[in-house]
């Protein structure tokens, strides 16, 4: 925090409400059979008109920089059971190609996601 300029006093850190985490995780890593598409462009420009063209209500995005100034943009989707891995791949850079993305590759991930919930007894005293 103070290497973005943040004094941590002025912060304070407190727990989540009950249920409050649940559904920004489940947002961020739904369940499932999932493929992460990677590609690094030399321009932010580059970098934001491939997600503006590839994210849709089923595909995520992250971007960052690398040391060497490059954008890393990381698209995750839904693995389909029909389609090899390297077939998506190949969809997802064909309509990014002419952005001038270096194709970094492709992962498969399973994600699970488990929401735990704990169960206060009204016969404690605090």
């Amino acid at each position: 925090m103070r290497k973005a300029g943040m004094d941590p006093a002025k912060f304070t850190v407190a727990p989540f409400e009950a249920g409050e985490a649940a559904p920004s995780i489940a947002a961020m890593f739904p369940s499932g059979a999932r493929l992460e598409h990677t590609f690094a462009f030399d321009t932010l420009n580059g970098a934001l008109s491939a997600i503006e063209r590839i994210v849709d209500e089923d595909v995520a995005a992250r971007i960052s920089r690398q040391g060497g100034g490059k954008w890393v943009v990381v698209f995750d989707a839904p693995a389909d059971p029909n389609v090899p891995g390297k077939g998506a791949h190949e969809q997802v850079a064909g309509r990014v190609s002419n952005l001038g993305g270096e194709d970094r590759g492709f992962s498969h991930l399973t994600m699970n996601v488990t929401k735990k919930e704990t169960e206060r007894r009204t016969d404690q005293q605090s």
